[in-house]
């Protein structure tokens, strides 16, 4: 006599590349809807614009949900979970860039209103998109 509760139910396996970009998209969605949702879109330089520390702006705030969407369509297959890696390598090489620029020359120079921690989330997404887009992924075996 078998009984279903002694069968050990089969989970998904999702590998780490899957589950990185997964978890970067939704706090990219998160990031941009709350900076739509706490400012609207306002546009220029106001450093009490924040969420949680970061600088928003009705710009960022596309941005921003833009990498969520795709991060969450991303994460789906793997060959598109590699294509975002270097999308995010790119895109946040230059946003990085572009922020750290921003928040040394300040004023004028800062259209978007972006200040440091926006440079570290940015950086760290470009670096967590090189290592997506190069290291190889470990399927677990079944």
């Amino acid at each position: 006599m078998t009984s279903s509760a002694s069968t050990p139910a089969t989970v998904p396996q999702v590998s780490w590349p899957r589950f990185v970009v997964l978890v970067i998209g939704a706090i990219f969605l998160a990031l941009g809807i709350a900076g739509f949702v706490t400012h609207g879109d306002a546009a220029g330089v106001d450093h009490s614009r924040t969420v949680l520390g970061f600088g928003v702006s009705g710009l960022l705030n596309i941005v921003h949900i833009a990498a969520g969407v795709l991060g969450l369509l991303a994460a789906r297959k793997s060959a598109t979970t590699r294509v975002y890696g270097w999308l995010l390598f790119f895109a946040f090489a230059g946003l990085t860039a572009y922020t750290i620029f921003a928040t040394v020359i300040g004023g004028p120079g800062d259209i978007v209103n972006v200040n440091a921690a926006n440079a570290f989330l940015y950086g760290l997404s470009c670096a967590a998109g090189l290592v997506i887009a190069l290291l190889p992924e470990h399927r677990p075996q079944r």
